[in-house]
């Protein structure tokens, strides 16, 4: 088992496809193939289960994924130590959908221009699941907005680090004719436009449009995947959405839709306790000289 075994493996359970790994790889598909049966060989196991041409991981797949991930990123962690003034590799960002619209075409841009040398791979989800992601080594580091207890203490994992760099005022749109001041009975009716289960911007609304209801009223909820699709869900009449003032300023708001003040959110950049990089490290002072909270 070696390095080059572990990436084809990364790569094959990803695409869960040989034609499109050898692709992604520039290899040829019976050189995959060879490099994923040693290693089910050498490990003595199935990582994968063969079905009508298709590829799914086997539990034992599943479970050797996450190590492989880690000792890839532990690798790599450990070849950019070696160069602490030359920052090199491939740096994988997570960020919410906002933060990369809004907070990181200037950094990323300044990031670029410092690190010729590294490669910066960035995806976006909602926070859980990013959260989820950098614990399992699947992502160095991501830009979330982390949950908050009553007390308004930071709900974080105890193996993550964190350093707040954003804060968003949050908004909530509502569409014409929808008055929530006068008549808090539209709620029951109206429903809310979000991301996917996950997303604390969802949770926020959800709370709010709940204590604005009262107690025994729940906020029905309408999936969608961009901010477009929330503003178009409220234009057509019943939805509410909510988004942060940032987000907004990039967009062009409908005729006739409203905004309502709702609270605050902090963005936050992740990591794990045990994971550093220079990359990392520059990455974060680039963020730091475009935030809008005081050190």
């Amino acid at each position: 088992m070696n390095h080059t075994s572990l990436e084809i493996f990364r790569i094959v359970a990803e695409e869960l496809s040989i034609v499109k790994a050898a692709k992604r790889l520039g290899r040829v598909q019976s050189n995959i193939t060879t490099r994923i049966q040693q290693l089910e060989e050498e490990l003595d196991t199935q990582l994968f289960i063969r079905e009508n041409k298709r590829l799914r991981l086997s539990p034992q797949g599943k479970q050797f994924l996450i190590y492989t991930k880690k000792i890839l990123s532990l690798a790599q962690e450990a070849r950019q130590s070696l160069h602490p003034t030359m920052p090199g590799g491939t740096l994988s960002l997570g960020t919410m959908e906002c933060t990369a619209a809004s907070r990181l075409a200037e950094p990323l841009a300044a990031f670029s221009k410092a690190c010729p040398d590294v490669r910066v791979s960035l995806s976006t989800h909602h926070t859980q699941l990013l959260t989820e992601k950098v614990m399992l080594s699947e992502l160095d580091c991501a830009l979330v907005a982390l949950p908050l207890k009553k007390d308004g203490e930071v709900v974080c994992p105890d193996n993550l680090s964190f350093q707040p760099l954003f804060t968003e005022e949050l908004l909530l749109v509502l569409p014409t004719g929808m008055n929530l001041i006068r008549n808090l009975g539209d709620i029951s009716e109206g429903r809310l436009a979000a991301f996917a289960r996950g997303c604390t911007y969802r949770e926020i609304a959800t709370a709010v449009l709940t204590k604005m209801a009262g107690s025994g009223k729940q906020v029905q909820i309408q999936e969608v995947s961009s901010y477009h699709s929330m503003l178009a869900c409220v234009a057509s009449g019943s939805y509410m959405c909510m988004l942060p003032q940032s987000v907004l300023d990039l967009m062009q708001l409908p005729d006739g839709l409203s905004i309502l003040p709702a609270g605050s959110a902090t963005t936050q950049l992740i990591w794990r306790k045990d994971y550093s990089s220079p990359a990392m490290d520059k990455l974060l002072r680039l963020l730091q000289n475009t935030s809008n909270i005081s050190a």
